[in-house]
């Protein structure tokens, strides 16, 4: 029968991923701040499964940042997560935002760029058709305001 290929989905966070695909997470320059690994990350009231999670622990200040690096090498087509801040930041002060950009880091092009505000989800569908090296930076006060991605899956 003819028809189009059902499109093999790929989850980004835990110990799934290919061999290759994550290749780093850094940031923060006093240690790593950026987390693979996360179950139950909260954005915006609601609980994601799997993802990642950007915070700083120690000396940080107002403009910190943190980066997820995963290679794609021109294999995928898109890529569905969504973005904000993690319910479980430790700040006070619910008026701080962090901005998240994503970047095709082999062509130094920003592919989205949003201000993420507490308690609000970005689900985000973004064509990733040839990228290479795809970064996911959050930027801001990472030390009580954490960033969150929630479910990121890359589809071949």
């Amino acid at each position: 029968m003819g028809g189009e290929a059902v499109p093999t989905k790929v989850t980004l966070s835990g110990g799934s991923l290919p061999y290759g695909m994550k290749t780093r997470a850094d940031g923060c320059w006093a240690e790593n701040c950026a987390y693979w690994s996360k179950d139950d990350v909260i954005v915006g009231g609601e609980t994601f499964s799997t993802g990642f999670l950007a915070k700083c622990a120690i000396d940080c200040g107002n403009d910190e940042s943190a980066y997820f690096e995963v290679k794609l090498a021109g294999k995928y087509s898109r890529l569905d997560a969504t973005f904000g801040i993690s319910g479980e930041s430790t700040s006070d002060d619910k008026t701080e935002a962090l901005t998240v950009r994503i970047v095709n880091q082999s062509a130094g092009k920003q592919l989205y760029s949003q201000v993420l505000e507490y308690g609000r989800r970005y689900p985000k569908n973004l064509d990733v058709s040839g990228v290479g090296l795809l970064h996911i930076i959050f930027e801001g006060p990472l030390l009580g305001t954490h960033g969150a991605v929630g479910t990121p899956v890359v589809y071949k």
